[in-house]
């Protein structure tokens, strides 16, 4: 299971953030042992890097809460349609579901990936669906399953995902999936 780390907590922040816990975390290293207070800053240095370039790209957490409260909004035929063009666009043949259990088959190779996100809207996914899906990939026999909403998953549901081949996809995992927003979509938050 996958604990709130320092690290998770910096991703969701603005860059600068993590650069002022870089400095002052070389601050402290420097004054209690100097040898070691370049290797205390350069994991906080590489994780500013990556979140500028992340926010430069256009996913900032910023950002991000204003475009998933967007597709809180949106209907089901414009979220599936968001969603099945992003995995399209990264190579994925999306076929929809044939099943109860998940709503799109993603093919990719021989890789088969189940995916579930009729609960886009809600603020919590709880462990009911996960385990659905969980269920749906063994009995299809996938590679893996995908379960994306706009809210965030409870507690148990992530604690489930550490014993399946389910993947959580939510917060700014998803908006960077989804790439920019339509301006239809954009109107309607």
């Amino acid at each position: 299971m996958a604990k709130e780390t320092l690290f998770n907590i910096l991703l969701r922040q603005p860059w600068w953030i993590t650069v002022l816990v870089a400095v002052v975390l070389f601050a402290l290293a420097r004054a209690i042992f100097p040898p070691v207070a370049p290797f205390v800053a350069l994991p906080f240095v590489l994780l500013a890097v990556y979140i500028a370039y992340r926010q430069w790209r256009g996913t900032s957490p910023v950002d991000a809460d204003e475009r998933l409260a967007a597709l809180r909004t949106m209907s089901w035929e414009e979220f599936s349609a968001l969603v099945s063009a992003a995995y399209a666009r990264h190579g994925y043949h999306v076929a929809a579901a044939e099943r109860p259990g998940y709503d799109y088959t993603l093919t990719k190779g021989s890789r088969v990936t189940l995916l579930q996100c009729r609960r886009w809207r809600v603020s919590q996914v709880g462990v009911g669906p996960v385990r659905e899906l969980a269920r749906a990939v063994e009995r299809e026999e996938a590679t893996n399953g995908i379960c994306i909403s706009a809210g965030n998953f409870s507690e148990p549901a992530r604690k489930l995902v550490a014993t399946e081949p389910v993947t959580l996809v939510s917060s700014v995992e998803l908006v960077e999936l989804l790439g920019p927003l339509h301006r239809s979509a954009r109107g309607a938050a």
